[in-house]
């Protein structure tokens, strides 16, 4: 091999990455641009839609919980407004009150299940607690597993990847389960 075929060799072997960077810098702002407004992941069989998520468990404590109980509040009024100003930040405070909900169950738990260093704030750990006392049924667990997902994708989502139906729809099925939620906490302070 002389030297023109070394240099031909190496300019064949380097055009095609090169190409492939090249492409990737000039269009890295216009991607940049349409990544936030992805609402859809699909990539073979995976298919992320967080609004689909919530309608599926909305259905899910619907079949659960037919008869909302009296203790379930409605949407703030405050909520509304802030989903339309930022639906991510409305899933996410949506969530906190579900949370803390079961935080407060936990603490009237078995002393030993509580005593263990990742239960105090953990949600996995708490609702296996639940329904290891079987205070919670499969469904309910379910259910309460499918809305930490959903708030975990709404952290992890960019720009409008929740729509305020998004987040009004999550706000009902969270208002919804913190009303099971103190059924159980009822039963437990008696």
């Amino acid at each position: 091999m002389d030297w023109l075929q070394f240099s031909s060799s190496v300019i064949g072997s380097l055009a095609w990455p090169s190409a492939v960077v090249l492409l990737a810098i000039l269009i890295r702002a216009p991607l940049a641009k349409v990544i936030p407004r992805v609402r859809t992941i699909k990539y073979g069989d995976l298919h992320l839609d967080i609004g689909e998520q919530i309608e599926a468990v909305k259905e899910e404590v619907e079949a659960i919980d037919e008869s909302p109980s009296q203790d379930v509040d409605e949407v703030p009024v405050s909520f509304r407004a802030l989903a339309k100003t930022d639906a991510r930040a409305a899933v996410l405070s949506a969530w906190i009150p579900l949370e803390t909900e079961l935080i407060e169950i936990a603490g009237k738990l078995n002393e030993e299940i509580w005593r263990s260093s990742n239960a105090r704030n953990s949600v996995i750990f708490i609702n296996r607690a639940l329904l290891g006392e079987g205070l919670i049924d499969k469904a309910t667990y379910g259910a309460l597993e499918q809305l930490r997902r959903i708030r975990n994708s709404a952290v992890h989502a960019t720009g409008e990847g929740v729509t305020f139906d998004d987040a009004m729809n999550m706000a009902e099925v969270c208002q919804r389960m913190i009303g099971l939620l103190k059924q159980i906490k009822d039963t437990l302070n008696r």
